[in-house]
This record gives C-alpha cells, structure tokens and sequence, in this order.
C-alpha cells in the first residue's frame, strides 16, 4: 500500500506540471549564441620569407708569409692599419742573401771576361809567345833527331847498351810531341777558338746571369710585402722570432666590404637571382645586401646551396666572424590561404573549419596544402566570398548560432 500511494503522489505532480502548462510539452533549451571573429575568404599570392645565417668574413682576405726563412728583425704593422698592395710589413736577416748576391756579381763579371776574351782572340802578345814556342820546340826536335840517328849508329855497332838506346827514343817521342802541342797552341791563337768553345763560354756566362738574378729575386724575399689592399685583421709573430719559409706573419683583409655565404635550401634556390636585394641583421642593425655569385654545386652533406651576398661596410663596424641573418621574401603561387588557428585537423587529410551560413556555424571539409607564415593553404573546400570564422573555432559545433564579435549579427 504504501509503494502504491508514493506512485500516485508522483503522477500527481506531473499532472499539475501539465495544468500549468496549459497542456503543452516543455521546450527544449535554446542554444548559446557564440561570439567569433569572421573573414572573407579570397584568393591571393603567398609569400615565404626565407631565413638564414651566415659568418661574415672580408671581401678579400690573405695569410701573408715570407718566402724565405729567417729571423725576423722588423715588424711595421699592426693590427687595424691600412695597407697598400706592395707596402712592406716585415724584413727578415738579409745578409746570407746579400753574400749570395755578391758572389753570383763576381761569377757573371768572371765568365763575361773569359767570354770576351774567346770572342775577340788572342793579343798580338800571345801570337808572339805562341810562334817563339814552335821554333823552340822545333829546334828541339831536329836536335833530338841528330842524337838519335848518332846512338842508332852506336846501338847497331854495338857500342852502346839498349838501355841507352831506349833512352834516346822515347826522348825523341816526346820531342816529336812537345812541337805538337806548340804547333796546336800557336793554331789556337791565330785561328781563334773553336765554335764549341765559343757555346761553352756563352753559356757559362748565362748561368752566372741566371744565378745572379735567382740570389737578388731571394733577396728581395726578404721584405714581405702586402699582396693586396686592406686592413692587417692580425699580427701573427714578432720581432726576433725565427720564421720558415710559408709561416703566416700577417693576415689581411679587405673589409670597405663584406661578404658572407648563404646556405639556401636547394628548393629554394631558383628564387634566388644575381643583383637582387636582400637585407641583413646584426644585432638589430640593418643593412641590404647585394647577391653577387650563386654557387654552381649543392653541398651533398647539407643539401644547400652557397649564395654570395656582400655588404658595404665603409665605417668597418661590421666586423668578419660575426654572425648575420639574412630575410628575404620570396612570392608563391596564387591561391586561398587561411589563418592556422582556423583549420581544426585531426591528420590523416580529416581536416575542416567553419563557415557562416545564415547565422550558424557550419562544419565544412577542406583539403590543406603546405603552411607559408603561419597560414595555410587550402586546396579544395572553400572559396572567394565564404564567410570563414577565423578566431573562437575551438568552442564550435556544427550548426551553432553564432554572432560577430562586438555584437554584429553575422
């Protein structure tokens, strides 16, 4: 009785509930209007901007060395001085090299004598002694001629020995030989000396020219020399260090301009053109930049591809070493880009957003493409005109009402 009696209370209350409504269901609970940010969809060109870094270094740099070794005794420059190519910046000990030079003077001066003295020929002088010789020679020989015909005589009586005989001989061979080389001696000074003698000469006296020319090129070796105009970057020795040959004394640069490298990605790279514009910042500070070379060959390690830009740096506070970024702009393809925070996207191309149609949020498909500064572009699903809620996306449903934000019904 008393399960029955609680059921009847109940149905009684829902009867009174019906008489004050005058018999009529209760209405279902409106929705809430939800505030959002609208935009008109268009189309127009996207545009990337591209940022990289890079290391400035000089426009023109060298690691200026002695060609020969020594022990520095003279330094004139340091560092931040502006040098002219050909001004000397340093001296080593010269005075190996200046021996050098003085022996290769006294060796041309000798063989230019020897060589004047063959291609001129003998003093009369030396043609006199020459023929005296001959004639003594010569006497010589027919004496030595009469003796021995004398002891051949002898031998044959047998009145001499052998010994003496043997003797007799060999002094006429070399009686007969000595007028030889009289008579060839005499040749040599009235006929001049011969075409060989000549080329022997001619080319001693050359190599000493040459020798002499290799000990002054040393020498002047000695004073290093700035090989381009700039700025001496660094000092790298000092006075009385001993220094070989190809050690690094100074390093110059020239820094009026400034260069650095850029690693363009190599899809980016037909975006880039010679001459072109492209501004720099260091520390806040900006300046444009001129692209002077692109680089013919993608570094395989990187996939990039180096793109030269130079800076005018005429105060030289810019320094080499510091690190720059550069901004460039690049222009895309014309199509319907949407703000990110628009696109709800679960991956997998399930992708869509939200279009007012008549004052209600409406769920719509979209296929995306890639995202260029912070938007994105849509592919299919939207076009010129739709009214796309941009901002309060993340409290919608589809067919909500929605009103423009400050109050404006959409």
């Amino acid at each position: 009785m008393k399960r029955k009696w609680l059921v009847s209370v109940a149905m009684l209350g829902l009867l009174g509930t019906s008489a004050c409504n005058g018999g009529q269901p209760a209405a279902a609970p409106e929705k809430e209007v939800k505030h959002v940010v609208l935009e008109a969809v268009k189309k127009e060109q996207s545009a990337a901007v591209s940022e990289l870094s890079g290391t400035l270094a000089p426009l023109e740099e060298a690691m200026v060395s002695f060609e020969v070794g020594g022990r520095v005794v003279e330094l004139n420059r340091n560092e931040g001085d502006t040098v002219q190519a050909g001004d000397i910046l340093a001296r080593v000990n010269a005075q190996d090299y200046s021996l050098q030079v003085a022996s290769t003077n006294a060796a041309v001066q000798q063989s230019a004598a020897n060589l004047s003295k063959v291609n001129n020929g003998a003093q009369e002088q030396e043609i006199t002694q020459a023929r005296l010789l001959v004639e003594k020679a010569t006497i010589a020989y027919q004496k030595m001629q009469d003796d021995f015909k004398r002891i051949e005589q002898l031998y044959q009586e047998k009145a001499i020995s052998k010994s003496d005989y043997e003797n007799a001989k060999n002094g006429l061979t070399l009686s007969q030989k000595d007028l030889q080389n009289a008579q060839q001696a005499y040749s040599l000074v009235t006929q001049g000396a011969r075409a060989e003698d000549k080329d022997l000469s001619r080319a001693t006296y050359n190599q000493a020219v040459i020798a002499k020319e290799v000990a002054a090129s040393t020498l002047a070796k000695t004073q290093l020399r700035s090989p381009i105009n700039g700025t001496i970057i660094a000092k790298l020795s000092s006075t009385g260090s001993l220094v070989a040959s190809g050690t690094p004394v100074y390093q110059v640069g020239h820094i009026d301009t400034l260069k650095v490298v850029l690693p363009v990605p190599d899809r980016e790279i037909s975006t880039w053109k010679e001459g072109e514009v492209v501004s720099l910042d260091l520390y806040g500070q900006k300046r444009d930049g001129k692209v002077m070379k692109i680089f013919p060959a993608t570094n395989q390690s990187t996939g990039t591809i180096g793109v030269e830009v130079q800076i005018a740096n005429p105060k030289h506070d810019w320094f080499a070493g510091q690190v720059v970024k550069a901004t460039k702009t690049m222009q895309g393809q014309i199509g319907i880009f949407v703000p990110v925070e628009a696109v709800i996207s679960r991956g997998n191309n399930d992708a869509h957003v939200f279009v007012n149609h008549d004052g209600k949020a409406i769920k719509t498909s979209v296929e995306i493409g890639q995202i260029t500064n912070d938007k994105l572009e849509i592919k299919s699903g939207l076009k010129e005109g739709d009214q796309l809620i941009v901002k309060g996306v993340d409290r919608l449903f589809d067919g909500d009402p929605i009103e423009a934000a400050g109050g404006t019904s959409p």
